[in-house]
């Protein structure tokens, strides 16, 4: 039996607190603070500071005891133990007695909630002109690489994000850093889809002719696009999937083959088609081009159009069905009618003059050797 003179009512009810938790499982660190009044410290706790994590005494006899944490602060490699029942990094370091130099953080930052897993490093820092999101600002970066450097600081990195200096950079090599925030989005948007043209051989339209039997209509894909951003401002994008919500519909063209491969005539050739002609005559010789607004009147009293060429009409008679391309097969006019002449096909230093409602086609065709076939 106990004593009464050596009674000590703080300390016996720390020890029914102490059995309580052991019964209900609870923080045993937190028994420990309140029984610890005549407890023995070993030398490697001589740094432990106990903060008191329960009520006094309430007028029931109860202890209120609170959940709590052991917390270690590292500075300089000197340990520092105390325990908390919750608050901030700065609360438990001022619980300890640890005040921060002029160029020094906490890992976590002062204002960290403490949680079970949180231990507190003081860090020597430099204080860097830091430019990112809009902002230049002094920050002290813990010594070390610029990358891990910012992130124990507290600041937000992304794999992204764009360093003016090297990621692996030395903090003591710096004096300012500026950091680009990029951004990926995803977004959808619809585009056409060109038709295609077709080309068909037709027996019921005249040779050389042409006739449109289905209008080309064009389609829609939704395509999905990778977009880059940096600090806010588009910088390129990439396709990364598609698909056809509205399929095109192809323009087909009826080519005119009536009369083709006629009996006959001094020869055959085969058009661009793959379609075998007859035709009456050839005449071999350089070929120009030319051109001229559009309404504007030919020797026949025709207006100009891409098909309608000039000629001699001593040599090749107006309304005459042609057929011209080159000696060499690299360039096909195709099918035209004469309906104009020039003073270079009458002093016979062309055979053909070949028109274009664009000077530049003119210039891409310039002069060349040319086959033109008479057909009819």
């Amino acid at each position: 039996m106990n004593d009464d003179s050596n009674f000590n009512p703080i300390k016996s009810a720390g020890a029914l607190v102490l059995a309580a938790l052991i019964v209900l499982g609870s923080v045993l660190t937190v028994a420990a603070a309140a029984a610890s009044g005549d407890a023995a410290k070993s030398e490697a706790d001589s740094n432990v500071v106990d903060s008191l994590v329960y009520d006094n005494l309430s007028n029931d006899g109860v202890f209120h005891v609170l959940s709590a944490y052991e917390v270690t602060v590292n500075k300089d490699g000197e340990l520092t133990k105390l325990i908390v029942s919750g608050g901030t990094v700065a609360d438990a370091l001022a619980s300890a007695g640890v005040t921060l130099g002029e160029n020094q953080i906490a890992v976590p930052s002062a204002d960290s909630e403490i949680t079970a897993d949180t231990d507190i490093v003081i860090l020597n820092a430099k204080k860097i002109s830091l430019t990112a999101d809009g902002k230049t600002q002094d920050v002290l970066l813990p010594y070390g690489k610029v990358a891990d450097s910012l992130l124990l600081a507290g600041v937000r990195l992304s794999q992204d994000d764009i360093l003016s200096v090297d990621r692996d950079a030395k903090v003591d090599d710096i004096d300012e850093l500026s950091i680009k925030r990029v951004v990926y989005k995803s977004v959808n948007v619809t585009e056409s889809v060109p038709f295609e043209s077709e080309k068909e051989n037709s027996d019921e339209v005249e040779l050389g002719e042409t006739k449109l039997k289905t209008k080309g209509v064009d389609g829609q894909k939704l395509v999905t696009k990778r977009v880059k951003y940096i600090d806010g401002k588009k910088d390129g994008e990439k396709v990364i999937a598609e698909k056809i919500t509205k399929k095109p519909v192809n323009e087909v063209t009826l080519v005119g083959t009536k009369g083709a491969a006629s009996a006959g005539g001094a020869g055959t050739f085969t058009d661009t088609n793959g379609v075998e002609v007859s035709y009456s005559y050839v005449l071999t010789g350089s070929g120009t081009a030319y051109t001229a607004p559009a309404g504007a009147l030919t020797a026949t009293g025709n207006e100009v159009y891409e098909g309608g060429v000039a000629v001699n009409p001593s040599l090749i008679p107006y309304g005459s069905k042609l057929y011209i391309e080159s000696t060499d097969g690299s360039f096909s006019y195709g099918y035209a009618t004469a309906i104009d002449t020039g003073g270079a096909l009458m002093d016979g230093s062309a055979i053909v003059d070949l028109f274009y409602f664009s000077l530049d086609d003119c210039y891409s065709f310039g002069r060349r050797d040319v086959n033109v076939y008479v057909i009819e």
